[in-house]
């Protein structure tokens, strides 16, 4: 398993076009947590303006967790997002394991 210190190193040495590709291939090899924030925002016909403005999330946090490339995130933030789309954490986020 990678460390988050390896990421960093790997992550520097890389041009900047394959890092979105390295971080989400990493992830996945580590186990990942899936974010359905991009599902949710979709049913509704949401743009992640819209629920920035609405929510007072940061833009960039949100951008993150719909391209499920947000490697923490505050549990506050999950409040907010669950309250605005009447939804659970899991309906939120989900577990993926390896099988």
């Amino acid at each position: 398993m990678l460390s988050y210190r390896t990421f960093c190193v790997i992550r520097a040495n890389l041009p900047f076009a394959n890092l979105f590709a390295l971080q989400k291939n990493i992830l996945v090899l580590i186990g990942m947590i899936r974010c359905h924030l991009s599902r949710l925002m979709g049913e509704r016909k949401l743009k992640i303006v819209d629920v920035a403005r609405e929510t007072g999330i940061n833009r960039g946090t949100i951008t993150r967790l719909y391209q499920e490339t947000a490697i923490r995130v505050e549990f506050e933030v999950l409040d907010t997002l669950c309250e605005y789309f009447d939804c659970s954490i899991e309906e939120l986020l989900e577990k993926v394991t390896d099988e």
